[in-house]
């Protein structure tokens, strides 16, 4: 920076705040650089906050009236105004469509497209829009607010500093330009200043793909900075914000190779700076809050008390972490879906939380106290306090943890100040607003500058480096499709020039913004990928006239895990694939499970069975697929209870039998849906009509079927087989017409097929397992009973077609090729089921012998490390195809 850029008597105006914290650091580099030790900061601010202290300087001096209207607060009116347009009818989603609706407005201020313009268009969203338009600018004079897209006509020229210069951007808004020329005619001194040209080599490279040009552009950001550590380079990737996370993990697999072996770097690292912003709900202290306020506020059950468990912002967290891990593991496995605050914090205090049950019931007594309706500004008094009981945000904040802070600071003053608008709510919808707000917000803390800078291409507007890779210059990105609002008149936009309306600007709009990256650092490398999946992609026609050039050298360093690896000593291994024999006469736990497991991996089969390494449960709203099973077996019961036979289900009318169904139905749910609201009663709302449909479809099935009774529902059996004692219990055992055996299991996955019986090693091995307990003298038939959505009914083996119609009979076609009767499939399933039970009493552990099915869905991947063996590669081979 030169003498006079030092001058800290004007401010320098940015279109971001990413450009804005880059030229702070920048200038106070400079002022230490040129020997300084103390310097007055230079003002720095973004357009947006311009206006608004303006405004704010214009209000003090008496020249203007009226409250500032933050942009999110705005945004919140706008989603109001949408969802209580009755002419709007039902839409999909309110807050999105509010949400697009005020961008639309601040579009159309910015581009000085007039309000008139509005009522020339006959299209239903223009015409819809108009009408938000008229209610907003109706309250905006009613309430007295000043919006952000309205001040820069109104404020004065008294309220501006003497000296200002535009810095980085790319193009000027019709109202920008609109403003400046009113101060320029004032006699202010405006100045525009874009990045110095440091235009070197430019050429543009081919990767294989996505993933590709990321890794290659990490190995080149790693070979330019080895060395060179007051280099200063940039990645651009398009899509950022939803690529973040593959992008941090390709980049810290490169430049801080050491994160391989311990685990992770920082959330930050040192080695890269990722300039994306989220939402300022997914910052994890900011999260926490909003948790804990939808915990009281919301919904109390078992997705919110467990939340509640985990957070690392909670007084004592660091204390109690372990006893809270405990006990989040025990109430997943033990409560039911309501369980409210109360019963947690009497759980805790048995489990070994005293400083957390202590928290609940403090905060359960203001919950007390809470009116069932207030302002938004009371209702933020109430949320600090009982933030500060549960004692948010604990201690040890890092900085960007203190920043997210800060702001969740100011945008809790913003939400107290809408009382105008918002009215008096009750405390989940007070606690949805704030979390939408916070959904709206993008946060990015202000951290150290980091060497390389991964950004976007609008956002690094006004900044230089030495060297810039810009990833993603294909075809189909650049330039990209034409977005034409669809609030705003089309003519107008067109008139006015709205970036991207047209294909014709959206070109200009890419080559312009090309030509900036070409021109901001002194090395230059634009890659395009050459595949979409498997989709073929081309490069782009704006690379006309710039060389295309081999990769550049690349950083040749192996990840420091796996030097490591190669270089380790050769270590005699000893494959053990036991455990201790099990005792005499002991009965296997699981029953059924445990050579279902035993087939598929003998070693999960001793882990989860013998050990208790059971993954933990997964809290959901609604009925995950255990709970489902659990429910669909619950109701068949009960209903065959009642109907005992086919003779009495046939004697009930088809009014009669579906009100059994729900009756039987509401009761199984009325637990679950004591206590339940909201989402969780509308998705068991969901559950029960689903499962009403399912099961009329399967008495349908019955009907037809020859003469039955229902023998046994759920009934205990045990058997002897291989050493191991099994305590079983089928889901129903039908007596047919001539005496023999029916044995149904009721199955709601897509895995209920005949073949799972066949194989050496069963994969489903319950109904033969069944029938070798029964006997195979009494057993005519086995089946499931699938309960699915277009494939309700039945499936699997009999001895003749009359005992069971449907199922396949020995001769018939789809009878297994490898059985010549009935007996004797029924002797190799004891043979088989036999192997396995001496398998497990013996204590085989081996990994599974098809990682691919065993696999798919274990949660003991850490336990066994199978990734690490042959067989384990093999697997994920497969799974690639």
């Amino acid at each position: 920076m030169d003498a006079d850029e030092l001058r800290a008597d004007g401010t320098w105006v940015t279109p971001t705040r990413r450009l804005a914290h880059d030229l702070r650091v920048r200038f106070d580099a400079a002022c230490a650089a040129r020997g300084l030790a103390v310097w007055r900061s230079r003002h720095i601010a973004t357009w947006d906050e311009l206006i608004e202290r303006m405004f704010a300087l214009d209000r003090q001096a008496g020249r203007l009236a009226g409250r500032w209207l933050p942009a999110n607060a705005a945004e919140l009116v706008w989603q109001r105004i949408v969802r209580r347009d009755p002419a709007a009818g039902p839409l999909l989603s309110p807050a999105g469509v509010g949400r697009a609706a005020y961008q639309a407005w601040r579009r159309m201020h910015a581009h000085r497209i007039p309000v008139a313009a509005l009522a020339d268009e006959a299209g239903a969203e223009v015409t819809a829009f108009g009408r938000w338009a008229d209610s907003y600018s109706a309250w905006l004079q009613e309430a007295g607010w000043m919006d952000p897209s309205l001040a820069p006509e109104l404020v004065t020229i008294e309220a501006c500093v003497p000296r200002l210069e535009f810095v980085g951007f790319d193009l000027l808004t019709p109202a920008q330009e609109a403003f400046l020329q009113r101060l320029a005619s004032a006699g202010i001194d405006v100045r525009h200043s874009g990045t110095q040209p440091r235009r070197g080599e430019t050429a543009w490279v081919a990767c294989e793909d996505r993933g590709a040009e990321l890794e290659t552009a990490a190995r080149w950001a790693a070979l330019s900075l080895d060395g060179k550590p007051g280099k200063r380079l940039a990645i651009v990737v398009p899509d950022l914000a939803r690529r973040r996370d593959e992008v941090r993990r390709v980049l810290t697999r490169v430049l801080v190779p050491g994160a391989t072996l311990s685990g992770g770097p920082a959330p930050e690292s040192v080695a890269f700076e990722l300039a994306a912003a989220r939402a300022l709900a997914r910052q994890p202290v900011v999260a926490s809050a909003l948790d804990a306020l939808d915990a009281f506020a919301g919904t109390r059950d078992l997705v919110a008390a467990g939340r509640l468990l985990r957070s690392s912002f909670l007084r004592a967290a660091d204390a109690e972490g372990d006893a809270r891990a405990r006990l989040d593991a025990r109430i997943r496995r033990h409560e039911p879906p309501d369980l409210g605050l109360a019963r947690l914090g009497q759980l805790a205090e048995e489990r070994a939380c005293p400083e957390f049950a202590m928290a609940l019931r403090a905060a359960l007594r203001l919950v007390q106290e809470w009116p069932r309706a207030a302002l938004p500004n009371r209702w933020v008094r109430i949320f600090v306090d009982l933030l500060a009981t549960l004692g948010w945000p604990g201690a040890g904040l890092d900085s960007g943890e203190h920043q997210a802070r800060q702001r969740w600071g100011t945008l809790v003053a913003e939400f107290g100040a809408c009382d105008d608008f918002v009215g008096a709510v009750g405390a989940s919808e007070a606690a949805g607003l704030l979390r939408e707000m916070a959904d709206n917000v993008l946060f990015e803390p202000e951290e150290l500058r980091a060497p390389l800078l991964v950004i976007d291409a609008e956002t690094c507007a006004g900044m230089s480096f030495d060297g810039l890779w810009v990833c993603g210059l294909d075809d189909a990105r650049w330039p990209a499709a034409a977005t034409p609002d669809p609030f705003l008149p089309r003519a107008w936009q067109v008139r006015q020039r709205v970036p991207g309306c047209t294909a014709g600007l959206a070109d200009e709009d890419a080559r312009r913004l090309l030509a900036r990256l070409c021109s901001s650092a002194d090395e230059v490398i634009l890659s395009v990928p050459q595949f979409d999946d498997d989709a073929p992609l081309l490069a782009s026609a704006l690379l006309d006239g710039i060389p295309r050039r081999e990769l550049p050298p690349l950083w040749p360093e192996e990840s420091m895990a796996a030097t490591t690896c190669a270089r380790r000593p050769v270590l005699e291994v000893d494959v053990d694939g036991t455990m201790p024999p099990v005792a005499s006469g002991e009965t296997g736990r699981g029953g059924a499970r445990l050579l279902e497991l035993q087939a598929a991996c003998p070693f999960r089969a001793q882990a989860e069975q013998r050990l208790g390494a059971r993954a933990l449960e997964e809290t959901e709203l609604g009925l995950d697929a255990a709970a489902r099973g659990d429910l669909v077996h619950a109701v068949l019961a009960r209903l065959w209870d009642e109907l005992r036979d086919r003779e009495r289900l046939r004697a009930m009318s088809t009014e009669a039998t579906a009100a059994t169904v729900r009756r039987v139905i509401d009761a199984e749910l009325a637990s679950a849906h004591r206590g339940a609201e909201g989402v969780r009663r509308h998705l068991l709302d969901i559950e029960a009509g689903w499962l009403e449909s399912r099961v009329r479809e399967l008495l349908e099935a019955e009907r037809v079927r020859p003469d039955f009774a229902v023998d046994a529902v759920e009934q205990a059996i045990t058997i002897s087989i291989g050493g191991l004692t099994l305590d079983l219990r089928p889901d129903r055992i039908d007596r047919l017409e001539d005496g023999t055996l029916a044995v149904i299991d009721y199955k709601t996955g897509a895995d209920a097929e005949t073949r799972a019986w066949l194989d050496e090693r069963p994969k489903l091995p319950q109904l033969p397992l069944y029938a070798t307990a029964l006997g195979a003298n009494r057993v005519a038939a086995v089946a499931f009973a699938r309960v699915r959505t277009g494939d309700t009914g039945y499936d699997g083996l009999a001895s003749n077609p009359e005992s069971f119609p449907g199922l396949k009979s020995p001769g018939a076609k789809g009878w297994p090729k490898e059985f010549g009767s009935w007996g004797e499939m029924l002797e190799r399933w004891r043979e088989r089921l036999t192997a396995l039970a001496s398998e497990h009493v013996t204590g085989d552990a081996r990994l599974a012998p098809d990682p691919k099915h065993a696999c798919e869905y274990c949660h003991l991947e850490a336990l066994c490390r199978i990734a690490e063996t042959r067989a384990g590669r093999a697997g994920e081979d497969l799974n690639d195809d």
